[in-house]
């Protein structure tokens, strides 16, 4: 038997599948990422390759201008996808 997954969330997600870009240190080269779905609080983004490569806290930047980033703390992985929180506004 399955137990349904208790939902732990203060916001609901909405569904969405936005390119976006991860940005970390001197890192030249951004991380190219989809958000997958998106709250309040935090996002699941999905990832072309495995997810080692994520800092703990990373910028997430949503134009190819960079006019739009958040701030944000890795909070799981798996092998596709990755769930963050923010930690700041959009900015």
């Amino acid at each position: 038997m399955v137990l349904p997954h208790a939902e732990h969330r203060k916001s609901s997600r909405h569904a969405m599948h936005r390119a976006a870009e991860i940005i970390f240190g001197e890192n030249p080269q951004p991380i190219r990422c989809r958000i997958w779905d998106m709250s309040e609080e935090g996002a699941r983004l999905a990832l072309p390759s495995p997810v080692a490569n994520i800092p703990h806290h990373f910028t997430l930047v949503l134009f190819k201008d960079a006019s739009v980033r958040r701030d944000c703390e890795l909070v799981w992985t798996d092998h596709r996808y990755i769930g963050i929180k923010f930690l700041s506004r959009w900015y």
